[in-house]
């Protein structure tokens, strides 16, 4: 039996989220993010398909099926509720992306198992917004605090 549990997660009608794929077992965290409709879990299919880019960058840094991880967790961060990040202009939630995936890079090595960051983020010129800067802190903030019982 599989059990999975998908409170809040397919929910993006007007809420977008940083999101962060984990594997402890294969020591890997892809970062991402959508405002998409149908939520992290709706973004989630994009990623599997056979043209999937956690699927891609999953076999390039493994060599091996993203399908042979059994311990793979889909972490949902929602952010604010306001046109910044909501709409189809996304270059907020790219900054948050960014300086998450940044952040994380930095802390892996204090965590144990450590992981590789493997996804590629582009850099936003909204990265020193100190709202934008706060943010990410919090997401970082709370990855930090529960890794130890993912």
């Amino acid at each position: 039996m599989l059990e999975t549990s998908i409170f809040g997660a397919f929910n993006g009608a007007d809420q977008a989220y940083i999101y962060i794929w984990l594997s402890k077992k294969h020591k890997i965290v892809y970062v991402g993010m959508t405002n998409s409709y149908t939520g992290t879990i709706g973004r989630a299919g994009a990623h599997f398909n056979r043209k999937g880019t956690l699927r891609k960058r999953f076999v390039e840094t493994r060599g091996y099926e993203v399908n042979d991880v059994d311990d793979i967790l889909l972490l949902s961060f929602p952010l604010p509720k306001t046109r910044e990040f909501t709409s189809v202009e996304k270059s907020y939630r790219e900054a948050v992306e960014y300086l998450v995936q940044k952040e994380l890079i930095l802390l892996r090595g204090k965590l144990n198992p450590t992981f590789d960051v493997i996804s590629w983020v582009r850099l936003s010129p909204r990265t020193g917004n100190s709202r934008i800067k706060k943010l990410a802190a919090s997401i970082v903030n709370s990855f930090e605090a529960n890794y130890s019982r993912f």
